[in-house]
């Protein structure tokens, strides 16, 4: 029977002082309200040290994943918009190569170098939490904005040889490690400190013969929430109502001395000047955000809160009551995979085992 851990998005962080070995607790709520500054003072030695992905620490002293030989028990997750994950052939696309031949214009040695490592890619497999960070990321980060992604829930072998010791993101190198790297230590995977989602949780790097078979479903799940409540939907037509009357009355404002400036400027260079939305606007929109956020993200911390704003974005001061709808649909199919874990792994429940095998 295979464990599955504690599952949340509420998670507090920890640093180590960069001033001496002592490990700090830093609150979500800190790190989010501090990150402009980056600073904190180490409650052991009392010297300020800037905290952040570089110094990130063990979450959890307890993790199960700490110890190598539990690595085989513990259920592992991961995102991708590959829908035949994990693939025994994995080929640079040909349009990279083009791109690296005549854009970047890379000579052919090196091209050769870095689609050997493409090619060749460890498989990574985290925490629940981690999985869906990382999908919160490349939707933010890589362009994935509309894509459609799927969650694997995987089992690995219970033979597996798992390096002894687990290795920090930050001082050697995990996420960009090769099978060829596994293979001349005759390891099937190793463990390392993951400083990019999730941070602080342990994540494995592992050769495709270490799984032993995956669960799929395709996110977000859908039908796991009720329709909007009547006064939720009030408050929505009343944030776009606002959004609305400010537009009509900026339609009626007389230019400002630097609209003006703006005009002429665009007349000079032959082109089309695009008056930008009032201020108040945006206002309006982040409000009615937070006011979402309140109503279905209350119990995630403020740092994933805002990868997940991010990545779920926010209508527009044109958007049109179908965007709304669909933007309200998203947030609320989105959320549930930060709140309602219990019922995303329900749903992979239901999924058929795939067999990896040996290919």
């Amino acid at each position: 029977m295979l464990s599955e851990r504690e599952i949340n998005f509420s998670y507090d962080y920890r640093m180590r002082c960069e001033n001496c070995p002592a490990s700090n607790l830093l609150s979500a709520e800190s790190y989010h309200s501090l990150s402009g500054t980056g600073v904190t003072t180490c409650s052991s030695c009392g010297h300020d040290f800037n905290f952040g992905p570089r110094v990130i620490d063990v979450r959890d002293p307890e993790d199960e994943a700490l110890d190598a030989s539990k690595i085989p028990q513990l259920f592992w997750y991961h995102t991708t918009t590959d829908p035949e994950w994990p693939q025994a052939l994995w080929e640079l696309p040909e349009k990279e190569l083009r791109h690296l031949r005549r854009t970047a214009q890379w000579p052919e040695e090196e091209i050769e170098r870095h689609r050997r490592i493409y090619e060749n890619q460890a498989l990574h497999v985290g925490t629940y939490e981690a999985a869906i960070e990382s999908m919160l990321r490349r939707i933010n980060e890589q362009g994935d904005r509309g894509s459609v992604f799927y969650l694997y829930r995987v089992r690995l072998r219970t033979d597996l040889r798992i390096a002894p010791n687990w290795r920090d993101e930050n001082q050697e190198q995990a996420a960009k490690i090769t099978r060829m790297d596994l293979a001349a230590e005759e390891w099937d995977g190793l463990r390392y400190l993951n400083a990019y989602e999730s941070m602080g949780s342990i994540s494995l790097a592992l050769v495709r013969t270490a799984i032993e078979s995956t669960q799929r479903i395709r996110l977000p799940i859908s039908g796991q929430v009720g329709p909007p409540s009547d006064a939720l939907m009030a408050n929505i037509r009343s944030y776009r109502q606002r959004v609305q009357d400010i537009r009509a009355t900026s339609a009626d404002r007389p230019p400002s001395a630097l609209d003006e400036l703006r005009r002429r400027a665009a007349e000079r260079q032959g082109t089309t000047l695009h008056t930008p939305f009032p201020p108040e606007i945006h206002v309006v929109l982040k409000e009615m955000e937070d006011y979402l956020s309140d109503q279905y993200l209350a119990e995630v911390s403020p740092v994933v809160r805002s990868d997940f704003l991010r990545a779920v974005g926010r209508p527009t001061a044109m958007s049109d009551d179908e965007a709304y709808g669909k933007w309200l649909k998203e947030f609320r199919d989105m959320a549930i995979l930060l709140t309602r874990a219990g019922d995303v792994l329900k749903a992979l429940d239901d999924q058929p085992l795939q067999e990896v095998g040996t290919g």
